[in-house]
């Protein structure tokens, strides 16, 4: 009787410690910095598409506002570092910005060296139905009236979501899309714990945090309120296998494809 019970018991026992054993790899998931910015330059519809060709489940991008109301992806408040041309994006026209060639890195591939800034529209309208494409809102909610214009007329296919290190835009961008993942970035202990009862008020689906401010109690912290925890930006497998064990369920990186790879290989 004993002996059955005993066999009865791991019967029983086997499909959920099956699905502790798998759960790890089902939740830890991969998102391009800038796209694969590593091998083509960030924020470029090159970039971006690399991410996804190359198995990453998300690709980030960063998005601001023209002075004529145009949803560009592109990063720094001016554009000279980028692209050797000395515009402020917010005061530049899309027809100026348009043309801009974004400078390759050392790192990208040959056959990215023509790669200019895009539209977001072009963006959403190449998701596959599979991926997701994070959303980084880099202005204040002066955007999103645009961003929802965009977002309604160009999304087709695939996910979305949106981060920023703004409260009150993620704030209203939750608002406006509840049933899209809104994610709240920080990159300060102090930051974060300010915010996290006002994330949970405001009924974000988690935070997005650099990498380095993060530990197994903050993240225990989190999930107990509800909220997920994504983190940034990763790109050496130590880190990466320490953010999964503390329960971390994606990463950002500007090497989606070769830390994906390097870490299934270290486990």
């Amino acid at each position: 009787m004993k002996t059955r019970a005993i066999a009865l018991m791991i019967l029983l026992l086997s499909p959920l410690l099956k699905a502790q054993e798998e759960a790890p790899d089902l939740l830890f998931h991969f998102v391009g910095h800038r796209g694969a910015s590593y091998l083509a330059p960030e924020n470029t519809l090159a970039s971006i598409k690399l991410a996804w060709d190359l198995g990453a489940e998300g690709a980030e991008c960063d998005v601001m506002l023209t002075s004529d109301n145009k949803v560009v992806l592109f990063h720094d408040k001016n554009a000279k570092n980028l692209t050797g041309a000395n515009f402020t994006v917010k005061e530049a026209t899309w027809e100026e910005l348009k043309p801009l060639v974004v400078i390759p890195r050392e790192t990208n591939r040959p056959e990215y060296s023509h790669e200019t800034i895009p539209l977001l529209e072009e963006v959403l309208a190449i998701i596959p139905e599979d991926r997701m494409l994070v959303i980084e809102i880099k202005t204040g909610p002066e955007i999103l009236p645009h961003l929802q214009k965009v977002i309604e007329e160009h999304w087709k296919s695939g996910q979305i979501s949106f981060i920023a290190f703004d409260f009150e835009t993620i704030k209203q961008a939750k608002a406006l899309y509840p049933e899209v993942p809104c994610y709240f970035l920080s990159s300060f202990n102090s930051d974060i714990n300010k915010h996290l009862d006002a994330c949970v008020e405001s009924g974000l689906d988690g935070v997005d945090l650099r990498h380095n401010i993060i530990d197994r109690e903050l993240v225990e912290r989190c999930h107990a309120l509800g909220l997920d925890v994504w983190c940034w930006t990763v790109n050496d497998t130590e880190t990466a296998q320490k953010m999964k064990e503390f329960g971390v369920s994606a990463v950002t990186t500007d090497r989606p494809a070769w830390l994906k790879d390097n870490l299934k290989t270290q486990n």
